[in-house]
């Protein structure tokens, strides 16, 4: 009998993802608020993370939970613990989420949500995986786009490096685990950590053009983030992400 697996966020980037790499291995219940967006042939669950209950992991023998993307630590807290209670309550005998390398620190702007919903997680009586994914490559698409305009990467990192991970490689390790037993917390990082002078020379070789690394202190960094425009809370979370890169946080090793 195959297996039946229920992916919340089924219509988002990730979600499709592991969707797609589900389909024909597995009976797939997409769980969304967006069924325009799931594949044809998919059965699909109408629900909101601020309106989930039981009803949305009925019948599933394992389940992903899809961190959301909301900017209010509490509020995505508070999602991510209702859906997984939900799952908990109609019986799910695998739960996985997606959690965050190095969320048991800082910054909290990245990080106090994934802390709260793993200790849910944890708590709520049933098998359990925490992928703590990598920073997303595509996370530097941003990145690369003020480097084509000013001609340097600009960081606090130091010789800190990143195992940067891609979307696809995240999906296709949460498929595979969605198929298995429960593991715990799990690490998934890309291929090869990179400090900011490799990130420098991938955006070159994107470009077609040198980009300059800078390399800033955290008092110059925060001036230099400040003078550009970026909101003052914003300046300290990345001033703290800095830091934890330098602290070898996402190594990935």
């Amino acid at each position: 009998m195959s297996k039946r697996i229920v992916v919340t966020g089924g219509a988002g980037a990730l979600g499709s993802a592991v969707v797609r790499r589900l389909i024909g291995r597995a009976d797939v219940i997409v769980v969304t608020r967006r069924p325009e967006g799931v594949p044809d042939g998919v059965l699909v669950r109408r629900a909101d993370f601020d309106d989930i209950g039981p009803a949305a992991f009925q019948g599933a023998d394992a389940a992903l939970v899809v961190s959301t993307d909301h900017r209010d630590n509490d509020r995505r807290a508070a999602q991510h613990e209702a859906a997984i209670a939900a799952a908990a309550e109609a019986g799910v005998g695998h739960l996985v989420y997606t959690s965050l390398v190095g969320c048991d620190g800082p910054p909290d702007m990245l990080n106090a949500a994934h802390r709260a919903s793993e200790a849910a997680l944890r708590s709520a009586g049933m098998p359990w995986t925490a992928l703590r994914n990598n920073l997303y490559l595509e996370g530097l698409d941003g990145l690369q786009a003020a480097a084509a305009a000013t001609g340097r990467h600009v960081s606090n990192a130091g010789g800190g490096t990143v195992s940067y991970v891609s979307r696809e490689r995240c999906a296709e390790v949460a498929a595979e685990t969605l198929l298995g037993a429960a593991r715990g917390v799990v690490g998934v990082h890309g291929p090869q950590p990179l400090d900011t002078v490799a990130v420098a020379a991938f955006f070159s070789s994107r470009l077609g053009r040198l980009i300059e690394p800078v390399l800033l202190d955290d008092r110059d960094y925060s001036e230099h983030l400040l003078s550009v425009g970026t909101p003052a809370p914003l300046v300290a979370a990345l001033v703290a992400l800095g830091q934890a890169v330098r602290a070898g946080v996402y190594t990935g090793r």
